[in-house]
């Protein structure tokens, strides 16, 4: 089984889902568990997926750029999968801007991911 993080831009779910149909009809894989959470700008899309065949980390970047994924994401995914990064498949929960005030550092969270009831 594997997980697949996708990050959508855009609030707009038909495009992600024409290409999860797709994805679907070529490689039948069993969709065991899913999660969506809204963001400010699209939604955070977790997929646990049951293959019939190994899938490698850079096919994960692939499959993950293939269902819509930010672009800028799954190259840094990919960066990290060739440089032997072992947790690269980073997907935020909770963003945060740190700046600093004075002689002080401050943090303050800019945007974060709420659960919806979206189903696919």
């Amino acid at each position: 089984m594997i997980e697949l993080k996708i990050d959508i831009d855009k609030k707009d779910k038909r495009d992600f889902m024409r290409r999860y149909q797709a994805l679907y009809r070529y490689f039948r894989f069993n969709l065991v568990d899913y999660e969506i959470a809204e963001t400010r700008k699209g939604y955070h899309i977790r997929l646990i997926i049951d293959f019939p065949f190994k899938v490698t980390s850079e096919e994960i970047v692939l499959l993950q750029l293939l269902l819509g994924s930010d672009w800028k994401r799954e190259m840094l995914n990919y960066l990290r999968v060739k440089n032997g990064i072992e947790d690269w498949n980073k997907l935020f929960n909770v963003k945060y801007r740190i700046y600093k005030k004075g002689n002080k550092v401050k943090f303050r969270r800019i945007s974060y991911e709420r659960p919806t009831k979206s189903k696919l």
